[in-house]
């Protein structure tokens, strides 16, 4: 499958930031004959079933909707089709297997280990014959009659080995706000445990975090990054407005997470021996210790 459609076409190692956590920001990331297109023949919320009197609500339309789904223009079909690909997860190792080893040393000790990896589509392959299930969704934000952030500074889900955002901002787009925030944990939280004991659930209150980038919402722009605890992210306040924020969602997702988290669990790392019931309990085990429960 040919990487003409790819996001990651005009990528090399030199555009890859490692701080505050593994990412890239590609702007013009696709030819502006492809991008054109693309902005051209984006589907509308309405024909992919979304309800837009909903205000700021996220919305997805994946892979295997897009696939199954022979209204959408082929070009959407074929430019979905290869970010769900084996191709495409094949650029991503490329890029960035030294800040995936960096980070998951135990899961992937070697480049070799990472490219073995077999990637399938999400919600249609399964983890009984891939390794990596892939997703490429057309996404969006409802417009907004209460001003408000659709997801504050958070992290994903610890099964996700990468996320990405491609984004299209519409020529006729006049809307305040919608930014990504980047950001790392201000210097006085020194250790993990310092770090993860801030969270609430996925979220952490901007108030333990420095901003280190704010990446304007923008036509044919990609953001994509190497998911861990740090990886922390949000996305600024909206003003009211009648315009949708359209992007395309990418993902990577592996059938062992990374790191559990939740209400009553911080988030913390599950060692590549380790299943999560395993680390759950374990984790329960050390907090009745030191609760002495």
């Amino acid at each position: 499958m040919s990487n003409q459609l790819s996001v990651l076409q005009r990528a090399t190692r030199t555009d890859v930031r490692s701080e505050p956590f593994p990412h890239i920001i590609l702007r013009d990331a696709l030819p502006e004959n492809l991008y054109q297109k693309l902005a051209d023949t984006f589907p509308t919320p309405e024909t992919l079933g979304v309800d837009t009197r909903n205000n700021n609500t996220r919305w997805d339309y994946e892979a295997h909707r897009v696939r199954s789904n022979e209204a959408v223009p082929q070009v959407w079909r074929d430019f979905i089709a290869y970010h769900a690909s084996q191709a495409f997860f094949d650029e991503i190792a490329d890029l960035f297997y030294d800040d995936v080893h960096r980070q998951y040393p135990d899961y992937y000790p070697t480049y070799e280990q990472l490219k073995s990896l077999k990637a399938g589509v999400r919600f249609s392959d399964t983890y009984g014959t891939h390794d990596i299930l892939m997703d490429a969704m057309l996404s969006g934000n409802t417009p907004v009659t209460n001003a408000g952030s659709v997801r504050t500074s958070h992290v994903d889900y610890g099964d996700k080995l990468f996320s990405g955002l491609f984004y299209m901002r519409p020529a006729d787009y006049d809307a305040v706000g919608g930014d990504l925030t980047i950001s790392r944990f201000k210097s006085r939280y020194v250790t993990l445990e310092d770090k993860t004991a801030l969270f609430n659930d996925a979220y952490v209150d901007d108030s333990h975090l420095e901003c280190v980038e704010t990446v304007k919402y923008d036509r044919n722009l990609l953001v994509l990054f190497i998911n861990s605890i740090e990886s922390v992210h949000g996305v600024t306040v909206r003003q009211p407005t009648n315009k949708s924020r359209l992007f395309v969602n990418l993902v990577g997702e592996v059938e062992k997470p990374f790191y559990i988290k939740g209400k009553k669990i911080r988030p913390r790392y599950v060692p590549a021996h380790q299943d999560q019931d395993e680390a759950e309990q374990t984790w329960l085990k050390r907090l009745k210790q030191k609760l002495r429960l």
